[in-house]
Order: C-alpha cells, then sequence, then structure tokens
C-alpha cells in the first residue's frame, strides 16, 4: 500500500456538562432526573479518513442518549451517539414533562454542537499519511437481548488508522450494546462502558478511540446484575481487550476505495407521545413534508468494511438483516452505526410491532412506545438497500 494514498485524522474533546451553569437532566431512564456530579468526562470523539484531496468522510460520536436532526448541509460527515443513559438530554423527553418543563438546556445543547463542528474541523486539519487495518470479532458474553433472547447481534466491529511508523491515529470500535451498566437511580454523569472502553484502548495503543452503538434496540443490555460505576469501568476494559483480538485476525486494507452516500426517508410518525412532546415544545419539531417526517440514513464503504448509519436504535433483526443486504453487496465487514444523525427511538420490523394500548404504560411494548412506528423499519431498510446499490460493490 502507498501511504499517500489514504490520510486519517481524529480529534477528541470534552462535551462534559457544567453543573453550576447548565441544567442537565440525565436521559435514558426516568425523568426528572437531575445531575448531582460528573463521575467521568463524556466526549465527542471523531476519526477521518479519505484520499489525499478528496473530500475525507468524517464520523463524530458524542456521548449523549442521542440528538434530534440538524437541518443543515453535512457533506461527508456523520454525528452519531453513544446512547449512554447518564449524559444530558438532547431529545427532551427527560425534564419535567408533566411540569412542561423539556430537558434540554439550549445552552448546553449549542456547546455540543459547536464542539462537533470544531473536532471534525480538527480531525480533517490532522490528516496525515495512514494505513488501514480492520476486523471483527464475536463477543457473546457482553451483550443479551432482553426483547427477543433468541436474536442477538454480538459482533465487534472495528477500523484502525495507523502511522507508516506503527503509531495509532485512531481506532473506532462498534458494538450492538445499550451503555447502561450504571443503574437507573445513578445522578453522576458518565459514559458508561463507552467512554472506559475508549480510554483503555488509548491507554493501550495511543491515538482516539471512538466507540459507535450498533443495532441495539430491544434491549440488546449488558448481562449483569451489577449495575455499579466499578462494574461499567471492568465491562468496559474487558470489551476494550477483544478490539485487539478483532485486529489480530483481521485484515490489512491495501488502496481502500472510500465512498459515500446519503439518502433521504420519508415517514409517517404513529407516536402521540412524540406529537404531544413537539406540541408542547418540549421535543425539538421534526421537519415534515406533505405530513411525513423527514429523516436520513448514510452508507460508508471503506474497502471491505461497510458501515450502515441508520437514525435510531435498529432492532437486532433488522441490523442482522441488513448486515445480510450489506455481505450479498461485497462487504466483509457489515457494520451499522445507529442513533446516526437523528434518534427516532427504536426500529423495529413491522411484523414485531405492536401499537402500545397505553402510550404511558407500555408493558411489553416499551420498544413500540419511544419509536416512530412500524413504517420506519422498512424505510430504513430500502433506503440503505438503495445506497448499496449506489455505492456498487468494493
Amino acid at each position: 500500500m502507498t501511504t499517500d494514498q489514504i490520510r486519517a485524522g481524529a480529534d477528541a474533546r470534552s462535551i462534559t456538562p457544567d453543573l453550576a451553569t447548565e441544567t442537565v437532566y440525565l436521559a435514558g431512564f426516568d425523568f426528572d432526573r437531575p445531575a448531582r456530579g460528573i463521575h467521568d468526562e463524556l466526549m465527542v470523539r471523531t476519526i477521518a479518513v479519505g484520499h489525499d484531496g478528496s473530500e475525507p468522510i468524517v464520523i463524530s460520536v458524542c456521548d449523549l442518549i442521542g440528538m434530534a436532526r440538524v437541518h443543515e448541509p453535512k457533506g461527508q460527515r456523520v454525528v452519531a451517539c453513544t446512547h449512554t443513559h447518564h449524559g444530558p438530554d438532547m431529545l427532551g423527553f427527560w425534564g419535567k414533562p408533566l411540569e412542561g418543563i423539556g430537558g434540554i438546556d439550549p445552552n448546553y445543547a449549542e456547546r455540543v454542537r459547536a464542539a462537533v463542528s470544531a473536532s471534525q474541523a480538527a480531525a480533517i486539519a490532522a490528516m496525515e499519511p495512514a494505513l488501514l487495518r480492520v476486523g471483527s470479532i464475536a463477543a457473546p458474553d457482553f451483550v443479551t437481548n432482553f426483547r427477543d433472547p433468541e436474536i442477538v447481534d454480538d459482533e465487534l466491529s472495528v477500523l484502525r488508522a495507523i502511522r507508516p511508523d506503527g503509531s495509532v491515529i485512531a481506532t473506532l470500535c462498534d458494538y450492538p450494546c445499550h451503555p447502561e451498566v450504571v443503574a437507573a437511580d445513578n445522578t453522576d454523569v458518565t459514559a458508561d462502558f463507552a467512554g472506559h472502553l475508549c480510554r483503555s484502548v488509548e491507554a493501550s495503543v495511543g491515538g482516539v478511540a471512538v466507540f459507535a452503538a450498533g443495532a441495539l434496540g430491544g434491549m440488546q443490555s449488558p448481562p449483569t446484575e451489577v449495575r455499579t460505576h466499578d462494574e461499567a469501568e471492568r465491562y468496559g476494559i474487558e470489551l476494550a481487550a477483544l478490539v485487539e483480538d478483532a485486529l489480530t485476525s483481521g485484515e490489512d486494507v491495501d488502496d481502500p476505495d472510500v465512498s459515500f452516500a446519503r439518502g433521504e426517508i420519508e415517514v409517517l410518525l404513529e407516536n402521540p407521545i412524540y406529537e404531544m412532546g413537539m406540541e408542547m415544545g418540549l421535543v425539538p419539531a421534526a421537519e415534515r413534508r406533505d405530513g411525513l417526517v423527514i429523516t436520513e440514513a448514510s452508507l460508508i464503504r471503506i474497502g471491505p468494511m461497510t458501515l450502515a448509519c441508520v437514525p435510531g436504535e435498529l432492532l437486532p433483526k433488522l441490523g442482522l438483516r441488513l448486515k445480510e443486504a450489506m455481505r450479498r453487496a461485497g462487504a466483509r465487514y457489515p457494520v451499522i452505526v445507529g442513533l446516526a444523525d437523528d434518534e427516532l427511538g427504536y426500529i423495529l420490523a413491522p411484523e414485531d410491532f405492536t401499537f402500545p394500548a397505553d402510550y404511558l404504560d407500555p408493558g411489553k411494548q416499551y420498544e413500540e412506545s419511544f419509536s416512530a412506528g412500524p413504517a420506519l423499519g422498512p424505510a430504513v431498510i430500502d433506503t440503505i438497500e438503495q445506497l448499496l446499490a449506489e455505492v456498487g460493490s468494493p
């Protein structure tokens, strides 16, 4: 491989809230859970990859529950979230909805957006000649599916950019599991296991580590009854050790094709809680056209690895279906990047979708109660398949 053909850069910077000046409701479990302290920093971590002289592909991941779609030109850039359940609410659901108080602090939200833009610019500015290595490994001991135990995606996927001298620029890790080791009664800001994983990789090999969440819907969660910060650290460090195993069994990427495609999605919103939240001003208003909500999905191809970036929490049934479609299109390493450029909630297969009788007390239909509706799953699958045809085979 000639090192002037591909370049990579990375950046990481804090998006930890200032509890003295910013109102922080922790997102992901019960509403009205104000943050009382900071256990560990929240970060935006960014990797940029591309050929010299071409527009790079940039992936940023924030230690946040998710972010609503930002209506602005994005180019070949994706902003995703780890889905930690102990970071500031960026969606509006977890404030005090019964009192008409949303969970978003506008000053914090603006600060996050500025940090993401700065991180992407810095990663692009830092791009230098690089070698790439990709790999994947099954990690079955780190995840279970509490909704459908027989349907589990346990694949840990890794992309690493390395300088010609062997030092590490960046490591992108992707695993389909909710960062919710720490218990719901926690009131400290934490990135949960995702932060520990990244710090462990960085301490071990250097560079910037980026963690992206795969198809974690249907409550793909850590199989532990110990819900402490120490357990989150143990989990993250042990999963980080498998990153090196994945790369050892992986492959170097010679002169890779690097391509990007984005597709718009129109979907019918069939969730009364979402509609009510927008009407009350608690939840950012979705862009609409002819009564349909507008969102998007992206497809990234870097040599033998293909990444499907989806606007929410894809359930593993659909995630595995998408991975198979990517394999048929030539990807040896298919990857799902969840919570990318939008968060419309859980994305279910339509045949598995049952409308809750009571959205405020959904019982077994919890995932449906936090979903745009049954039309979203097919729309996402169809869009990714169209993008696969657009990008073509490796």
